[in-house]
Parts: structure tokens; sequence; C-alpha cells
């Protein structure tokens, strides 16, 4: 006698519950991901022309603020607002001269190059960048009194084009 052995084979109608048990639980984990990944901070528009006027209370200690000045009908000029703990005002463009065109992005409240993906250099007050094209933030000029800051539309627009327009 010969024993056979009988395989049956399952169709959708056996394995619709499997296959919609799967789909559940990747539709949670996708929804958990997406709820729980935090947004990028969008940068605050001004238009051409417009000063920027700021409560210092405002500004939480070491978190750039960041800002999109309109330079013309399809160009901006982002840069950042930031308060050290120590009280210190620094308000600088967001991208460096020699990565312009990468941009910047944001990591643990520190503002990085997008090409070299290292923390940028800050220029000390009254310090001037030098010729060379090199990651630093290049600082815009503002007036602070004891509870606001102030940052003059033209003060980006010449700062912009002084140590932006010959990289461009």
């Amino acid at each position: 006698m010969r024993s056979s052995k009988r395989v049956k084979k399952m169709g959708w109608r056996e394995l619709w519950p499997i296959w919609l048990t799967f789909a559940a639980i990747f539709g949670v984990g996708a929804a958990g991901v997406w709820i729980l990944t935090p947004k990028p901070e969008r940068p605050i528009l001004l238009s051409n022309g417009q000063d920027l006027r700021l409560n210092l209370s405002q500004l939480d200690p070491a978190r750039p603020k960041l800002f999109a000045y309109g330079l013309g009908p399809d160009s901006r000029a982002d840069f950042f607002v930031e308060r050290t703990s120590d009280s210190k005002i620094t308000v600088a463009f967001a991208s460096c001269r020699r990565c312009y065109r990468s941009g910047y992005y944001r990591q643990d409240g520190r503002i990085l190059c997008g090409r070299c993906n290292e923390l940028m250099a800050r220029l000390e007050p009254g310090q001037l960048p030098g010729p060379e094209k090199d990651c630093t933030h290049i600082p815009i000029p503002f007036v602070q009194s004891s509870t606001q800051l102030t940052v003059y539309g033209r003060s980006i627009s010449e700062a912009f084009a002084r140590w932006y327009a010959p990289v461009l």
C-alpha cells in the first residue's frame, strides 16, 4: 500500500486574515513613525524691505530662530537669530559662502553646513570674514535695545550682496 500525502494548497480565501493582519501592523507602525517624527521648523518669511523686530524674551537660549528674507521674486536669504545662555545675540546667514547652494540643516539646535555636514564657525562681533570661501556664518548687523532686537531689511540685502553675490 502506498500512502499518499495530500497537500492542500491555500488560496486567498484561507490567507486573507493573515494578509490583513500584516497590513494592519504595518499601517499602525507607519502612522506611529509619521506622528512621532518631528516636523522641520520652517523659517519665518519677511518680504523685501521689511525689518525684523523681535522681543528678546521670544528667543530661547541656545536655540536658533530661523527667518527668510525675500531678496527678489525668486530668491531669498535664510538667516537666524540666536541667544546664547550668557545672553549674547548672534544674527547671521544660515548658509556658508563655500557651500551656499547646498544649504543648511538643523540638528540638536545647531545649524550645520548642508554639504560638509559640519558645524559652521561663527565670527566674533566686529570681526570680518576672510576673502576665502569657507564654512563660516556671515554676520548681519543689528540693533539691540534692552528688550528688543531690530534687523533692518537693507542690512540683510547689503550683507548678502557684499558676501554672497561674488559667490553666486
